[in-house]
């Protein structure tokens, strides 16, 4: 698998010019060839030829409420240009029929997302539905994995960019985003193209085209905005990375780029000023929880101070002086004394301690949150986290050769390749940092989808970790490789099969064996940079790890399509019976999203839409419409609530497949029976 990787990508030369001097332009690869097509761009078309086609194979159908509210932005946008995703069902006294992450203003309702990425999507879902928006995340996928290649190469140079290519297509969650309707592989692009103009701006000394760059990374951050809000953190990286590291002397550079935000920032204002009423850019219009802009002010104003110090302070000048007069180790512990001092100040105290232990629970062990529940996401009776049945991971429970990049950040430490390996590491770390303040696990996912942004760039310090290796241990023989990677795959597959064999040891067969392997791959790095022998051992071992990492997600990406069919054939079945018109309240909506497109209406029913939900049942009634209850639970939430009778006995939807799935028996007014029943 992973000999197949390293060998084919060294063909994928589609973004390398060896003639150009510096960084090429970060779109080229998307330009016309004026000379003959290279090996490597034709393995580019057909990679993204491939991803294309698999779209159209894969089922069109969300993975959780996230992707059904984003069908539904799509929809809306496509097929009237419009922000909002539904209103009351044109029913008199009916509420606004809202769903899960939407909230109802002025008798319609929108979505909390931002609304960008309905403007992006709207042409591929008027063009092919659902497998429209799905094409958009495998383009997406393919761009990423271009774009990888290029940091790579501009930091590494072309050897270290086709295996980075190669783990982050490869050996990352990225291909479990890659065809599901999701937003993460298209801020992804935006990340890495706003990367890439801020490197080209590093690589040159001509202000026009430093000053050029970083306002075009900062639009396309602005842009991004507009996609996914936590784009605003390539900001602060790329901020942070042009002061500390990459042009410490040019006090002008940071403000272009943050000059590049401001028409995507206030597009983004603009649009939730239609959508909530609020002109900001940073808004859920959330009332709690952890996307209220309330929990992350301490931080941001933390943030903000140490941001306007670094432009104020030229970092390179303060440490060189410091070594001069009282010598680097003196300098070293003395700024450790001050972040100590700084740290025991509360709330920084607080905000630190939270972040160490969320970064524990989300890079390590993601079984030790205290997860909300959601459709999908619970534990079984052992107390084990799960997501439709298979555990919840952590980074490093996706990830196993994360402790090899630990080979470039030691040299980083050393004073080499400071500004290429400064970027990854603080691209690594701002998601991070930000997502563990609050312990966010990701909500319906296999993975911690909220690490996406540092992907590539772990990929580009394990590819640089492993190219060091194997130049120091010789690169192994194609039938050595071949075995260790069919070997860690099979122990991967084993562990399966033994996780699938007993509920007990689903969580422990699944997760443990890769703190196994991170801990022997520590140990072998850390013993190597010691001695600087013991370098074929860490080759193998990391090797090792790349190759569980890669039967892990495309093992994860396989039971990602599974559980998407699945979920499409029974909601094809809970929608059959659904006359045009009905109502349905329901604590799952994306079942019924066929029943949506057959004409019935869907409102979510929780604790606090209930007195909603009633208003809307006994509207609809009055107007002689179908009334559903779907599944137990919306009936235990709503039996008394509701003013009319409910027959505690379901009518049940039929299917040889699935039979009495919950998720197919509904409740039906006493008085409708006779007209609604199945």
């Amino acid at each position: 698998m992973l000999n197949t990787a390293l060998t084919g990508a060294d063909a994928a030369l589609w973004i390398y010019e060896e003639s150009g001097a510096g960084m090429p332009d970060a779109i080229s690869v998307f330009k016309p060839a004026s000379a003959p097509i290279s090996a490597g761009r034709v393995f580019f078309l057909c990679l993204t030829t491939f991803l294309a086609a698999c779209v159209f194979v894969a089922p069109p159908s969300p993975f959780i409420i996230d992707g059904g509210i984003y069908a539904d932005m799509a929809q809306a946008m496509a097929e009237g240009g419009r922000l909002y995703i539904g209103e009351n069902g044109g029913v008199e006294g009916a509420p606004a029929l809202t769903k899960f992450l939407t909230d109802p203003i002025d008798g319609r309702v929108y979505p909390q997302y931002p609304s960008g990425y309905a403007i992006v999507a709207a042409p591929f879902y008027a063009a092919f539905g659902l497998h429209g928006l799905m094409l958009l995340n495998a383009l997406s996928f393919a761009a990423c994995i271009a774009l990888t290649f290029r940091l790579a190469d501009r930091f590494y140079g072309a050897r270290v960019a086709r295996w980075a290519a190669a783990i982050f297509a490869l050996a990352t969650f990225a291909p479990t985003y890659a065809f599901p309707i999701w937003p993460h592989m298209l801020s992804l692009l935006f990340w890495l193209g706003a990367f890439c103009f801020a490197v080209k701006a590093a690589d040159t000394d001509d202000r026009k085209t430093v000053y050029g760059c970083l306002l075009a990374a900062g639009a396309i951050i602005g842009a991004g905005v507009n996609i996914r809000i936590d784009l605003f953190l390539a900001a602060i990286v790329l901020f942070v990375w042009l002061r500390a590291a990459a042009k410490p002397e040019d006090r002008l550079a940071p403000l272009f780029l943050a000059l590049g935000l401001i028409p995507g920032f206030l597009l983004a204002a603009w649009l939730n000023q239609l959508k909530f009423g609020s002109f900001t850019p940073f808004t859920y219009n959330s009332t709690g929880g952890a996307t209220q802009i309330g929990k992350y002010l301490p931080l941001l104003a933390a943030a903000a101070t140490a941001m306007t110090a670094l432009w104020v302070f030229n970092v390179n000048q303060v440490f060189a002086r410091a070594r001069r007069t009282i010598g680097v180790k003196t300098a070293a512990v003395a700024l450790a004394l001050a972040l100590c001092a700084a740290l025991l100040a509360t709330p920084l105290r607080d905000i630190c301690w939270r972040i160490a232990k969320g970064a524990y629970v989300l890079v390590v062990n993601l079984q030790a949150h205290s997860a909300y529940y959601q459709e999908g996401v619970e534990r079984n009776q052992f107390g084990q986290l799960l997501f439709w049945g298979y555990p919840k991971k952590a980074l490093i429970q996706s990830l196993p050769y994360l402790p090899l990049i630990g080979l470039p950040a030691f040299h980083f430490f050393r004073g080499k390749n400071v500004s290429a390996v400064a970027l990854c590491l603080l691209a690594i770390a701002a998601p991070i940092a930000f997502y563990s303040l609050n312990e966010w696990h990701g909500g319906g996912s296999y993975n911690m989808r909220y690490f996406m942004p540092a992907l590539p760039f772990i990929a580009i310090l394990s590819a640089a970790g492993l190219a060091e290796l194997t130049r120091r241990a010789g690169a192994p023989s194609r039938a050595a490789l071949m075995a260790v990677v069919v070997a860690a795959a099979g122990s991967y597959l084993l562990m399966q099969e033994i996780a699938h064999g007993s509920e007990r040891l689903l969580a422990p067969a699944s997760l443990y064996p890769q703190w196994a392997i991170a801990a022997v791959l520590t140990v072998s790095v850390a013993y190597y940079l010691r001695t600087k022998s013991g370098s074929r051992f860490a080759l193998i071992a990391s090797l090792c790890a790349l190759a569980y990492g890669a039967a892990i997600n495309l093992y994860e990406e396989a039971g990602h399509e599974k559980t998407r069919a699945e979920q499409l054939a029974l909601s094809r079945d809970a929608s059959r019976p659904i006359a045009a018109g009905s109502l349905i309240l329901t604590t799952t909506p994306l079942v019924l999203r066929p029943a949506e497109a057959n004409g019935a209406f869907v409102m979510a029913a929780s604790k606090s839409t209930a007195p909603e939900a009633v208003q809307a049942a006994d509207a609809f009634m009055q107007a002689g419409r179908c009334v559903y209850i779907h599944n137990p639970a919306a009936r235990d939430l709503l039996t008394d609530r509701q003013h009319a009778a409910i027959n505690p006995d379901p009518s049940w939807a039929p299917s040889r497949r699935f039979e009495r799935d919950p998720r197919l028996a509904f409740y039906i007014f006493e008085d409708q029976e006779a007209r609604c029943a199945f």
